[in-house]
């Protein structure tokens, strides 16, 4: 099937290479250039240009972050594809091809559509979601589903880890989605809407740690919002402090009888362990206000202070 690929994010990029590896070349690729990229401060974005430029795709980029139906030329292909661009398609739009426009999202549909569906599924503690390609409507990810992989959430990933590993079962999807039969109309399966929850908008200010909270829930606080997001944060001595990493510490050591959460346990050459409300989680990648790493520095951080 002829197509139209939307994306100015790197897992669009990754997406693309994959597609054009595999002999699916699109008629042309619309993107955003960089000063819009950085005007709206797009996560991940991508400058398309020098790769589609290699690759012999010509590039049609918008003047806002927005698409409108004039910016297609006529009869232009069969499917719309999105892959890395946080905007609504406007119904116009879809309505152009034959077959509409579909995207992907992850989550356990219609359980998490909307923004932030990484962060929250650590936030919340899951162990697996479903990465999913669905026809895109005028709302947000609650389309028909046309192909979709289930994915494990391990201990160990960070919202970076769980991006990537999404970048490769999009592109995967995207795939078995345009090798599908033409003649088959796409056909999917219908999201039960009446069980729809949508998953809120994340911003930096949502990242402040509450170290009353248990040692596993910041574990997974943390590793929700490390890079690229703009990570966790916490205050001590009137100075605001970026928490990039965390790990449980060891349940037997200093349980003290009354928990003061925040408190520093002990100070390590790896960083602090604080008291939280329940075991120590050990601190291990700090910056200060100007993203100097100041994990180790035993005299900011020492016995006793308290992390608010």
């Amino acid at each position: 099937m002829k197509f139209v690929y939307v994306s100015c994010c790197d897992n669009g990029l990754f997406g693309l290479h994959h597609l054009v590896s595999r002999g699916h070349k699109p008629e042309f690729v619309v993107t955003i250039r960089p000063e819009l990229g950085s005007k709206y401060a797009v996560s991940g974005y991508v400058d398309f240009s020098g790769a589609c430029k290699t690759l012999g795709i010509k590039v049609v980029s918008l003047n806002d972050y927005s698409f409108r139906a004039e910016d297609l030329p006529r009869n232009s292909a069969d499917i719309l594809i999105v892959n890395g661009w946080n905007r609504l398609i406007p119904s116009e739009v879809i309505a152009k091809f034959k077959h509409g426009g579909v995207g992907i999202h992850a989550g356990h549909p219609p359980i998490g559509l909307g923004r932030a569906p990484l962060p929250w599924s650590l936030i919340k503690g899951l162990r697996s979601f479903e990465v999913y390609v669905f026809r895109l409507t005028e709302r947000a990810d609650d389309g028909d589903i046309l192909a979709f992989e289930t994915m494990e959430i391990t201990l160990f990933d960070s919202v970076k880890t769980l991006y990537e590993k999404v970048m490769l079962r999009g592109a995967l999807l995207f795939e078995k989605v345009l090798q599908m039969n033409d003649s088959s109309g796409l056909k999917g399966s219908a999201q039960n809407l009446d069980f729809a929850v949508h998953f809120p908008k994340r911003t930096p200010e949502d990242g402040k740690v509450l170290f009353s909270e248990t040692c596993e829930s910041l574990y997974n606080f943390i590793r929700a919002q490390t890079r690229p997001y703009p990570g966790a944060f916490f205050s001590f001595k009137n100075e605001i402090y970026r928490l990039w990493s965390a790990i449980p510490f060891d349940s037997h050591y200093q349980i003290l009888p009354h928990r003061h959460p925040g408190k520093v346990i002990v100070n390590l050459p790896t960083g602090p362990v604080v008291q939280t409300g329940t075991t120590g989680l050990w601190l291990t990648e700090i910056t200060d206000s100007t993203g100097k790493n100041v994990t180790a520095r035993a005299d900011l951080f020492c016995e006793g202070g308290v992390l608010e």
